[in-house]
């Protein structure tokens, strides 16, 4: 995502870029496959469970 404003702004929006496309563990099969499909919603992609949790990071 471009920002056009100052260096926190676009470190901030970075840093949540970086925490939303991360692979996270998954709480039911234990294995580092879950992904984010939208903001709040993330899913296992081995196990196919979905989870409720943070917008841009996944928290067991």
């Amino acid at each position: 995502m471009v920002v056009g404003f100052g260096k926190k702004i676009r470190m901030g929006v970075e840093a949540a870029e970086k925490k939303a496309k991360q692979k996270y563990k998954c709480p039911s099969c234990s294995r580092i496959a879950v992904k984010r499909l939208s903001p709040g919603i993330w899913q296992c992609r081995k196990c196919r469970k979905k989870f409720a949790s943070g917008a841009f990071e996944f928290k067991q």
